[in-house]
């Protein structure tokens, strides 16, 4: 049998392992922070609880083990990312096989446990006619009541003649969610919650806390959630930008010394029902739009020509991933070796300037925008799709720590539409960054009263 000894746990894993020893308990749900270590300790947990099936029942070498267990998330591509590469990353790999076909982790070619999403129809169903031991559901918040019970009934296993003491484990953040109620507020016969947060956890990095705090500085209630396990006031919990800051930035006037014009545009794909959205910007205001189905790629290249032209754009930006690759490409030919117009090929798979923090660009660039619109930089139109897709993306923290943009297919469905009208004014407010002012800065300075014309001639009378 392994023993948890044998690893480098924290206080609070070691904690976990006994209270998921203790006969007098069935389930488990631990950390409800960030940085507590809750996946790796899963990992841990679903090791000892295989070898501790084939301790009990002496079990030998098989061409067809008995399947004894479960590990998995609501989703299997976030599984697939984040748990089971942090089974990858430290469970010793002589301990097991994957076969990536069937779901299943062999250990010591003795037991097997079923691995991946709860999405999976195929998953539900096995769940159905399942006899299993033990069950470790990963960031369980994204699951419901339902999905969890469904794992619970499960929980039959036995084998020649004789029962084992059959456990369930979940990981969670804090969340506006069942698990809040069930678990810490109304706790239920035979279940236990074990708070873990960063400070119980040696292993982390030294500057992750430091780096939280920077990532939720303008979100008070989930830094204090993630630090601290406070589940308090999280309605907004996985929102990156929440509606009351996209609401102070309606028709919100700016008036920035210096004046920026760009045009930007999300180029839908060709037979889909997304949209194509061309956005006319002075600084962070939208002054004018184009809204449509897609069309071709040559007809979007020049409406943008247009576009720019009326807004005296000297950047089009496109988001360069996908169909709008055509168009960069195209307006990269009009507009070669013109010095007055730049053109911007935005890329969210790009490796972020914080890597720390951020997955990649697509999340460095929403979370910048999250900080634009709590400030009130922003100035959008009172326009109800736009203000429901910006209050309307989510994110989550992965297994490596960093922060990561739900997938559009997530958000898509969490909103019934593709979140287009959103992703071109993020992408905006990247590429105003990088933009340059339409006037020189000198003219600028001609223009303050308080600008001395004699001090640019000689210094000394400045």
């Amino acid at each position: 049998m392994v023993s948890s000894a044998i690893f480098s746990l924290s206080h609070k894993q070691n904690e976990a392992f006994k209270i998921l020893a203790d006969p007098e308990v069935d389930e488990l749900l631990y950390g409800g922070a960030k940085g507590g270590g809750k996946s790796v300790f899963g990992c841990y947990w679903v090791l000892t609880k295989a070898k501790e099936v084939i301790d009990t029942y002496r079990l030998k070498v098989s061409a067809h083990p008995p399947c004894v267990g479960y590990m998995g998330r609501k989703q299997s591509v976030d599984f697939n990312n984040t748990t089971l590469n942090a089974w990858k990353r430290f469970i010793p790999n002589d301990l097991y096989e994957i076969n990536r076909q069937e779901k299943l982790i062999t250990i010591g070619r003795t037991v097997a446990i079923q691995y991946g999403g709860m999405d999976r129809i195929e998953s539900l169903n096995k769940f159905n006619s399942a006899e299993y031991a033990f069950y470790f559901v990963d960031q369980a918040e994204e699951c419901s009541e339902s999905d969890i019970g469904a794992l619970r009934g499960a929980l039959r296993f036995k084998m020649l003649g004789r029962n084992l003491a059959c456990k369930g484990l979940m990981t969670a953040n804090p969340a506006v969610c069942w698990l809040k109620n069930a678990f810490i507020d109304h706790p239920q016969p035979r279940t236990r919650f074990i708070q873990a947060l960063p400070s119980d956890n040696p292993f982390l990095p030294p500057n992750y806390v430091a780096q939280l705090r920077k990532a939720f500085a303008f979100k008070p209630e989930l830094l204090a959630a993630y630090l601290y396990g406070k589940w308090e006031d999280l309605d907004v919990a996985d929102v990156v930008i929440p509606l009351k800051f996209v609401q102070w930035n309606v028709n919100n006037d700016q008036h920035d010394a210096i004046e920026k014009r760009i045009t930007v545009c999300d180029i839908s794909e060709e037979g889909g029902t997304d949209e194509s959205v061309i956005y006319d910007l002075l600084n962070t205001k939208i002054e004018s739009q184009e809204i449509y189905a897609h069309r071709s790629l040559m007809d979007t290249a020049g409406r943008l020509q247009s576009h720019a032209r009326m807004n005296k754009s000297n950047m089009i930006a496109v988001d360069i991933v996908g169909s709008g690759k055509g168009v960069y490409d195209r307006l990269r030919e009009v507009y070669e070796g013109d010095p007055k117009m730049r053109i911007f090929g935005y890329d969210g798979r790009r490796k972020a300037i914080d890597p720390i923090t951020f997955g990649n660009t697509r999340a460095e660039d929403h979370w910048f925008a999250a900080s634009m619109f709590a400030e009130r930089r922003c100035n959008i139109p009172n326009d109800p799709e736009l203000i429901r897709q910006l209050a309307g993306i989510t994110y989550k923290f992965k297994s490596d720590g960093r922060i990561y943009i739900d997938l559009k297919e997530v958000i898509k469905a969490r909103l019934r539409c593709s979140p287009d009208r959103s992703d071109t004014y993020i992408m905006a407010l990247r590429a105003l960054k990088d933009a340059d002012p339409i006037k020189k800065p000198d003219a600028y300075k001609r223009g303050d009263p308080d600008y001395n014309d004699e001090a640019e001639l000689d210094p000394d009378l400045a």
